[in-house]
């Protein structure tokens, strides 16, 4: 994790391929992370900077049950086009609070 304090924080998973990886999305003042928890966490963490970030939206849901299922994910869109996708509960509020954070810079 970075030096910065969250600034929101949310329960999340990090869907990988065939599967949804259980953890906490962190919102900082210079950093967007993903702190993987439990046995599926080797290769799940995530960090970017902000100024990487090239867009946030939603993306649709896979269907497959472990990974998620139908459920619509919070999408961030790095500046290289490579999207990373978390299921985030309250998604709509997630997404609004990081573009807020966002576009103060």
């Amino acid at each position: 994790m970075t030096d910065d304090k969250p600034l929101a924080t949310w329960t999340a998973a990090r869907s990988m391929d065939r599967i949804a990886v259980p953890g906490q999305l962190q919102l900082t003042k210079t950093h967007i992370v993903f702190e993987p928890k439990g046995k599926r966490a080797q290769g799940a963490r995530f960090s970017v900077a902000h100024k990487f970030v090239a867009g946030v939206g939603t993306a649709p849901g896979t269907g497959r049950l472990l990974s998620g299922g139908k459920r619509e994910r919070l999408c961030l869109t790095l500046g290289d086009g490579s999207e990373w996708l978390f299921v985030i509960a309250d998604l709509e509020s997630a997404a609004a609070r990081i573009r807020e954070v966002l576009t103060k810079e």
